[in-house]
């Protein structure tokens, strides 16, 4: 007796859905053939098998444009006096769930949202001590419209800095006003590559304040285009944010495994999907290939945007237009 397939909440195979056996032997119907109806109660579901972080709950709720994931982040204060400090939660923007959406594809919306939630926190704890004020460069407060007004406020280049040790001593003493929650950098050594980029090798030193996991004392090594104030300054914010990026990729799992960690086999991720992704099925079985090219054509139908009257629409139409016939365009 054939064991049956069991399929996730909100998920339905289409009709005449092929199975497919994996490498172990384990039967399977590849996600391509199901059709999806998502409701807050399987999307909580799918929420309840994510791990990552006690200080990143992921919440699922609804309003009248429908279902959205939201990531919290609890910390401390920074804007307040250590003896002042409480810990306290703040939420991140809301990411849509559409009902369509493939299970999978709300799992990674899920991962997404915690990347972006831990970036806006990055960009916040990364500090620039300017002219005596203590400044957050890199948040995503600043009034952009503001900026893009009185662009010729930030067209000026920082002095460029030759590669002399007298030059190196400039870097190192510009690390002197730069923090990362409560972390401390210091530059041991810059060398100059054949192919004219410089590596910088900086130490990075948690405080006892340090909140972050991934902000353990070690070794970062940056790639710089030019040795100027401006270049280290961005390398290093990269670094940091890209610590972050791989603290979620390894420690981010849905039903205890991390899809996302670098431990994963890419060579077992390939062989997988070619087996998954295999069209035979489909060129073999005219039933089957119409039940998916019109499951496909559904779900395309529900994701073309409305489009109202206006300058937006005009600008849209002609620019894409300019790019010759195109399936799937919006109704203009």
């Amino acid at each position: 007796m054939t064991k049956p397939i069991n399929l996730q909440p909100g998920e339905t195979a289409i009709e005449y859905a092929p199975k497919v056996e994996l490498s172990n032997g384990a039967l399977c119907i590849p996600q391509h053939y199901l059709l999806y109806q998502h409701s807050l109660a399987s999307v909580e579901q799918l929420i309840l098998d994510i791990e990552y972080s006690s200080r990143y709950p992921i919440f699922a709720s609804q309003d009248n444009s429908g279902i959205y994931l939201q990531v919290g982040v609890v910390g401390y204060d920074n804007y307040k006096q250590i003896a002042d400090r409480e810990m306290k939660i703040v939420y991140g923007r809301k990411w849509r769930v559409e009902p369509q959406l493939p299970t999978s594809e709300i799992i990674q919306t899920a991962f997404l949202a915690i990347k972006k939630a831990r970036e806006h926190e990055v960009r916040e704890l990364f500090r620039l001590n300017y002219q005596g004020s203590i400044t957050t460069p890199f948040n995503n407060h600043h009034d952009l419209p503001l900026m893009a007004q009185q662009s010729d406020l930030f067209s000026a280049q920082t002095p460029g800095l030759t590669s002399t040790a007298h030059d190196q001593e400039q870097l190192a003493n510009c690390l002197n006003f730069v923090s990362y929650d409560h972390a401390q950098f210091t530059l041991r050594h810059v060398e100059q590559h054949q192919s004219g980029l410089y590596l910088a090798d900086i130490l990075l030193t948690p405080g006892k304040e340090t909140q972050l996991p991934e902000i353990t004392e070690q070794s970062l090594l940056l790639q710089l285009d030019s040795l100027t104030a401006n270049e280290l300054v961005y390398r290093l914010f990269e670094k940091l944010l890209l610590l972050s990026d791989r603290h979620v990729d390894e420690f981010f799992s849905y039903r205890e495994f991390n899809r996302f960690s670098q431990q994963v086999n890419v060579f077992a991720i390939a062989e997988f999907s070619s087996r998954l992704r295999n069209n035979s099925a489909i060129r073999d079985n005219a039933n089957l290939a119409e039940h998916f090219q019109q499951a496909n054509y559904q779900t395309d139908q529900t994701r073309i945007p409305e489009l109202t009257r206006g300058k937006l629409k005009d600008k849209i139409k002609a620019t894409l237009e300019s790019l010759g016939p195109i399936q799937g365009l919006p109704a203009f």
